[in-house]
């Protein structure tokens, strides 16, 4: 048999074996590369939540008051752990394969004390768990804010510092932690999250008031007159080296999403009735101060999430629309059964987008067409809607880990998602 016609037959042989079109979207030629990374050794799917006894540390949560208006608990992975914190609820380490928790640590003051207490996980570097507190001693009392870093492994204080948030809040910017100072709080103070220690500072706008347009390194500070009506609002980008600051300006109510293309995303408020509705993507170089729009093809509704060059739109009745960032086009539209799911988790590695709610369902697409793959039913005892941030999708070596919003946690396993749990 010639050369050819050996090959016709193998192709004749596979296509009886496994029928024409894609192999990934059939999902039916064992041969095919699973979308589903391997889990990591000694993982199995969990469910716990953050009030579970500790084996080191505070071993109970303590019965904390939350500050102001209850905030749903928020978390941090970080190898092979969970670090998670909230309006009370204590900083906590959870083994992210087994769902145990190794150690949860107090506030400073304790918690013990008398007052309210809230926690925010700012994030997890150099073995390090940062977080901001704030605390009111009593009834009547003013509120306190400072920073404490916590040895990732131990849960021991590293070093603890005051803080003046009038103009702003802390930030993790790469391995610095970036606070204002406990004087005017006008001056931001760049420190090692390991050991406290000064790196740089930089000064903020005159007049104005300033908080980070989300997490990472790249997020500019957005800054405005507080309360009064203006017509822009100045970006501040801060390099992590030495803190040299570049401004630009973008009107009021655009809204920051993150960086793309080495400038800062924002997204242009429909000009009519729709106030919550957006028309245009907006490009600022904070550098030179020049920005360029894009119309968006589609109006966005919702909360929107940028990931991967692309904007993710979540809206209340659970449809997801998925939009170019660069130019603007909508990429495709699906409906889920979620309602009110809390912003879109982005897995690039196995091409899925996760949705979750505030009772604990999860909900993955497939992020080149928007195919449903799955959706889970609620885990959570009891579920508050806390809107965009009532509930997370983390990703874990090929896992995932869900918090909801009353401050229960679990693991899945994305490839078999309806695994029971143990506790952990």
């Amino acid at each position: 048999m010639s050369g050819t016609a050996v090959a016709l037959a193998l192709g004749l042989t596979a296509y009886l074996l496994s029928g024409p079109g894609d192999d990934e979207q059939k999902g039916t030629d064992v041969a095919a590369p699973s979308r589903w990374a391997a889990l990591p050794d000694g993982w199995r799917p969990w469910q716990t939540t953050m009030e579970a006894p500790a084996a080191s540390g505070v071993k109970r949560a303590y019965d904390v008051a939350g500050v102001g208006v209850f905030s749903a608990p928020r978390c941090a992975v970080e190898g092979n752990a969970v670090f998670c914190a909230g309006d009370g609820t204590l900083p906590l380490r959870i083994d992210a394969l087994t769902g145990r928790a190794v150690w949860r640590a107090d506030g400073v003051p304790s918690a013990a004390a008398e007052g309210e207490f809230g926690f925010s996980v700012l994030g997890v570097v150099d073995g390090t768990m940062v977080v901001q507190q704030r605390y009111r001693p009593g009834e009547g009392g003013e509120y306190r804010t400072s920073v404490t870093a916590l040895d990732a492994r131990t849960g021991k204080l590293l070093w603890h510092r005051g803080l003046n948030d009038s103009q702003t809040y802390a930030h993790l910017l790469g391995d610095l932690v970036v606070v204002p100072d406990d004087d005017s709080g006008r001056t931001l103070v760049a420190r090692s999250a390991r050991t406290g220690a000064e790196r740089w500072t930089a000064a903020l706008p005159e007049g104005q008031y300033c908080d980070w347009a989300g997490s990472g390194t790249y997020v500019p500070l957005v800054c405005g007159p507080g309360d009064e009506p203006a017509e822009h609002q100045v970006l501040l980008t801060l390099d992590a080296t030495d803190g040299t600051a570049h401004t630009a300006e973008a009107p009021y109510d655009s809204v920051p999403l993150g960086r793309f293309d080495g400038r800062v995303l924002l997204l242009d408020r429909s000009e009519d009735e729709e106030r919550d509705a957006y028309t245009r993507i907006r490009l600022v170089d904070t550098g030179t101060g020049r920005s360029t729009t894009t119309r968006l093809t589609h109006k966005l509704e919702g909360d929107v999430t940028l990931a991967d060059g692309v904007l993710w739109s979540a809206s209340s009745s659970g449809r997801l629309t998925a939009v170019s960032a660069r130019t603007g086009a909508r990429l495709w539209t699906t409906r889920t059964s979620l309602e009110q799911p809390s912003g879109v988790t982005h897995d690039p590695r196995a091409r899925v987008v996760y949705l979750s709610t505030a009772s604990g369902r999860v909900a993955a697409l497939d992020t080149t067409k928007g195919t449903p793959l799955w959706e889970t039913l609620p885990r959570a005892r009891r579920a508050e809607n806390l809107g965009r941030e009532s509930a997370q999708v983390l990703l874990h070596d090929g896992a995932l880990i869900v918090s909801t919003s009353e401050g229960g946690l679990f693991s899945l396993d994305p490839a078999h998602p309806d695994r029971e749990p143990v506790p952990g």
